[in-house]
């Protein structure tokens, strides 16, 4: 799995999301495109909780980030000072794999329930996403269609995009379009920095 470029691609989206969330509410377009970006976060979890040396390290990095973070994430898009950053969501996606993958079940129940009490950005649904692509990650014909399915769930409380006489497509559901960056197979690894991944978050929403 390429982690750089889907990681890279990741930062791109989020950035198009923001600023169309900021300074162009009504370009449906760029909210589109922003979903593509948490999907890609959680499967950068999902692949680095598999590869990392310490996961108490790694957990460890998402905290100075989320803190870093929160300031610039509650002025840059209105947030209260509670609505805690897509940095909590994935410490505690990463907490919740840690738990199943060391038999620690006590840990992913209390990261669940401190999404589900916290209600940090994406909320539970994020870190059971998480959850879900570190369960498939290894098994491609598993991870299409769990993942198609739970998008199509997780768009049920969005507003409606597109809509015919049978069907109607939620904002939240073209998550789907990430799909196909996490099928991609690995040709190389694309050299990006861990510092920028890690600083983008917070640099651009303080730009």
């Amino acid at each position: 799995h390429d982690t750089g470029l889907t990681g890279l691609i990741a930062v791109i989206c989020m950035i198009v999301d923001h600023v169309g969330a900021v300074f162009f509410p009504t370009l449906v377009w760029m909210r589109i495109i922003g979903r593509i970006a948490f999907p890609l976060f959680a499967w950068g979890i999902a692949i680095g909780a598999q590869h990392t040396r310490s996961m108490g390290r790694y957990a460890l990095r998402l905290v100075i980030i989320m803190i870093v973070a929160q300031p610039f994430y509650m002025f840059a898009l209105n947030h209260e000072l509670l609505k805690l950053n897509i940095f909590c969501t994935l410490l505690l996606g990463l907490l919740g794999i840690w738990g199943l993958r060391d038999r620690k079940e006590w840990l992913t129940v209390v990261a669940m329930m401190l999404a589900h009490l916290i209600v940090p950005d994406y909320g539970l649904r994020g870190v059971m996403c998480i959850l879900l692509l570190w369960a498939v990650r290894e098994n491609p014909l598993a991870l299409a269609v769990c993942f198609s399915a739970y998008c199509i769930i997780w768009g049920g409380n969005y507003s409606v995009i597109w809509t015919t006489e049978f069907f109607q497509f939620r904002l939240q559901s073209c998550a789907i379009l990430a799909l196909p960056l996490m099928l991609w197979p690995k040709a190389r690894r694309t050299p990006v920095p861990r510092w920028f991944m890690y600083a983008s978050y917070p640099a651009h929403l303080a730009v």
